[in-house]
């Protein structure tokens, strides 16, 4: 996995925050991979399939659970 350092400031920063601190995301990592991910999507740079297949892939490495996977799923669908 690659680490890419962004810096935030202003009203991005505080988008930020807020997110975190509603509990739609647990970090600001977190917010940023479902914002990133909602764009993808709304954009049609990826499908419904491509994302259940990433998804698949993460619980593999992961050892996620579905649920804990679900209720990320409908977290991200919960930022638009």
């Amino acid at each position: 996995m690659g680490a890419v350092t962004i810096k935030f400031h202003g009203v991005q920063e505080e988008i930020l925050n807020r997110i975190v601190k509603s509990g739609i995301a647990e970090t600001k990592s977190e917010a940023i991979r479902m914002a990133l991910m909602h764009f993808a999507l709304e954009m049609k740079i990826i499908n419904d399939k491509m994302l259940l297949d990433v998804i698949r892939e993460d619980l593999q490495r992961d050892r996620k659970t579905a649920e804990e996977v679900l209720a990320e799923v409908e977290r991200a669908k919960s930022i638009s």
